[in-house]
């Protein structure tokens, strides 16, 4: 078993300790998924650890996760592991792509005529918003399930004041302005108190914690075209800080990974393609 993982981070998590159904998807998102899918229940439960998250509080959370369909466990010898299922991971990829994927240009919409209603709560989660009954709008991004009868479409004036007004307040972009200007100043410190040489364990706990604020925010942005969102909009100077913070701590993250965490085939891969290819995407514009 690794060693436990203590770290005091209360600075840049919530003050109240994460919901460990949460947290573990963080985890599997980020450090599990990109290397094969599985884990080791005792590398989760020293991982939440940091967190205050206790061994009962990750083992009901795991329990959860298998019954939602999201995990299945297998037992090797005395070590149960427990790994994504194929809809889970297909799940996982796509949020990864929002989260590690290139930065949100300009981009048409789509228009979708809806009327069932598992596919309306499925353009919901996807940051579509009714244009009344069963008509909904949305940005179009790759990956995006359209449900119903769809319509590319443009507007006339794409820079109009009028646009950007309706924009901001159907898509409630006050409250995540608010919310991306809270994460920049939770971990805006970050950049100037790193210590010279980051062991490996805080290391992946301070990452873990950076892509568990940044989550909670990123995938509820609608990913607006540019030309609609305010001037200054705090997520792209939020997006800047997680990849520089998440560049940062990858290299003595992901080797503490590589030497201490266990999949169903042996110990952890310190990288992968899916791993280079998010740092690669995560480099700033040259």
């Amino acid at each position: 078993m690794p060693p436990s993982i203590e770290l005091t981070i209360d600075r840049f998590v919530s003050p109240n300790p994460p919901k460990a159904t949460h947290l573990i998807a963080t985890i599997y998102g980020d450090v599990v998924e990109p290397r094969g899918g599985s884990i080791w229940m005792g590398d989760l439960i020293s991982l939440c650890a940091g967190f205050a998250v206790n061994e009962s509080l990750a083992r009901r959370a795991v329990s959860r996760l298998v019954s939602q369909g999201q995990l299945v466990g297998y037992r090797e010898g005395r070590r149960s592991f427990y790994a994504l299922t194929p809809e889970a991971g297909t799940e996982y990829r796509h949020a990864a792509e929002v989260l590690y994927g290139e930065e949100d240009g300009e981009s048409e919409w789509i228009i979708a005529h809806c009327p069932e209603w598992k596919a309306q709560e499925d353009l919901r989660r996807q940051g579509f918003v009714s244009l009344g009954g069963d008509v909904f709008v949305g940005s179009d991004r790759p990956g995006r399930r359209i449900g119903g009868t769809a319509f590319r479409a443009s507007p006339l004036e794409p820079e109009s004041e009028a646009l950007k007004a309706l924009a901001f307040d159907a898509y409630d972009l006050e409250t995540l302005s608010r919310d991306y200007a809270a994460f920049i100043r939770q971990f805006e410190p970050l950049k100037t108190q790193f210590p010279k040489k980051l062991a490996g364990a805080p290391a992946l706990v301070y990452r873990v914690a950076l892509v568990h604020a940044y989550r909670a925010v990123r995938l509820r942005d609608p990913r607006l075209p540019v030309s609609v969102l305010p001037v200054e909009w705090p997520g792209t100077v939020a997006r800047a800080l997680f990849c520089e913070l998440y560049r940062a701590l990858s290299g003595a993250a992901d080797e503490y990974i590589c030497r201490h965490f266990l999949n169903r085939d042996g110990p952890m891969e310190r990288t992968t393609e899916a791993v280079s290819a998010r740092l690669k995407s995560l480099e700033p514009l040259r």
